[in-house]
């Protein structure tokens, strides 16, 4: 066990940012989508970013168990810290299986217990308050095509419940303005399908693809363009949403509570439970419980009252 050991600890951040690049070919290699892509990277560029601050080897047990402390601590949801480090184990398994490590040092290392955390969808209120944000006048030669996009992901993301990886992997051609219909290629589990979107998100994304043609990069296949042009990736999306919801006075804000916000508006809006797990793509009926019951209550009791069985 002794040479295993001693090469763990002569592993550093440097080497693992250096294989980084190989890795993520290796994923996009065995058909990963972007989204999954981009989630494992985040967790592993988190992680080594840690490891570099605290000046600990990333391939110890003790700098994981430590890390995963430190962000729990540190107010991240174990649902969050437990993406990150899968991230991270899915690159140590390409490295022991590309013999750059002997062995898995995390070995039996278990992820936080995952708790169904109740989170409350935004009310109309608050929508209304996060897309005025959106038109808030700038003097940024630039700023009008970032109002406009982070415009079209909000309205996208309120309006379906699309996926954040489902968002970011977004291409131009998949959006069919004259139907109405956006297609999602990969969605989670290899998935695609084919979501509607109603007059009023066509139009931004309308607005959105006008500035976008005036882009020195219009001709990227992506749909989302960052500040310097390059891919809107996870990070970007969540700091432009998160900036919004503070501008907007929003707080506990988080880009995933959109989706939960637009299962619950299907729902509160008389759509059915199967309609819902199709356009949200769900499998599984725990997933439209998981994300619908924060109003559940508020909801049958309202559906209760329309029903009126107790008038004989």
């Amino acid at each position: 066990m002794d040479q295993p050991l001693t090469q763990l600890t002569q592993f550093t951040t440097d080497d693992a940012h250096e294989l980084l690049p190989q890795w993520q070919l290796a994923l996009r290699a065995e058909a990963k989508s972007p989204g999954t892509i981009d989630t494992y990277t985040h967790g592993v560029c988190t992680y080594l970013t840690w490891c570099g601050l605290a000046g600990e080897p990333p391939l110890s047990r003790a700098t994981m168990t430590a890390w995963m402390s430190d962000m729990l601590q540190a107010g991240a949801a174990p649902g969050s810290a437990r993406i990150r480090q899968l991230g991270v184990r899915r690159f140590v398994a390409w490295l022991i299986v590309t013999g750059h490590v002997p062995i898995d040092p995390f070995a039996g290392i278990k992820g936080p217990r995952q708790t169904q955390k109740l989170v409350t969808p935004l009310t109309d209120d608050e929508l209304r308050t996060l897309i005025a944000t959106c038109t808030t006048p700038s003097h940024r030669a630039d700023e009008p095509l970032h109002h406009r996009r982070d415009e079209a992901i909000i309205r996208l993301m309120f309006e379906t419940g699309i996926r954040i990886g489902e968002t970011i992997a977004l291409q131009v051609d998949d959006v069919d303005l004259d139907t109405g219909r956006v297609t999602i290629k990969r969605g989670k589990g290899g998935r695609g399908r084919v979501i509607p979107i109603g007059p009023a998100t066509g139009a931004v994304l309308r607005a959105y693809l006008t500035l976008r043609a005036h882009h020195r990069c219009a001709d990227s296949p992506e749909l989302w363009l960052g500040e310097r042009g390059t891919r809107f990736g996870y990070d970007g999306l969540s700091r432009a949403l998160r900036r919004r919801a503070q501008l907007a006075g929003i707080t506990g804000f988080h880009p995933h509570k959109l989706r939960h916000t637009a299962a619950h508006r299907w729902l509160a809006a008389g759509g059915s439970e199967s309609g819902l797990m199709a356009i949200a793509g769900w499998t599984r009926t725990d997933m439209l419980v998981r994300y619908t019951r924060a109003h559940a209550s508020e909801r049958a009791a309202d559906e209760a009252r329309r029903l009126n069985l107790g008038a004989i």
